[in-house]
């Protein structure tokens, strides 16, 4: 499926953001070069941070910081899809291993 036949729409769900990478970026034969990419991609998000860091915040580093956590979560949900894992239960599993852990108030 082309990605200009299927877009992202605000206000989808972590589920629904996950099923579109699906539909748009499958490829279970390149787990390793998947994983790379979201090492770059955490890189490139570093890179941004730093520059904020430094210089302070800016539109345009605000806007790279935005597409750069966009290309993590890209390639997060990528990975969750070649191993069949729902992003959306493991973020609740994994918060509530945390709130233990970390004696968290929950609200």
């Amino acid at each position: 499926m082309k990605r200009s036949e299927v877009m992202l729409q605000k206000g989808m769900t972590l589920k629904e953001v996950q099923d579109h990478i699906l539909k748009v970026d499958h490829h279970p034969e390149l787990k390793l070069e998947v994983m790379l990419k979201l090492v770059e991609e955490v890189g490139e998000l570093a890179v941004e941070v730093r520059k904020e860091s430094i210089n302070g915040p800016s539109d345009t580093l605000l806007t790279n910081m935005k597409h750069e956590l966009y290309d993590v979560l890209h390639f997060v949900a990528h990975i969750a899809n070649i191993y069949n894992i729902n992003l959306e239960d493991a973020v609740i599993e994994k918060d509530a291993i945390n709130a233990i852990r970390y004696k968290e108030k929950r609200r």
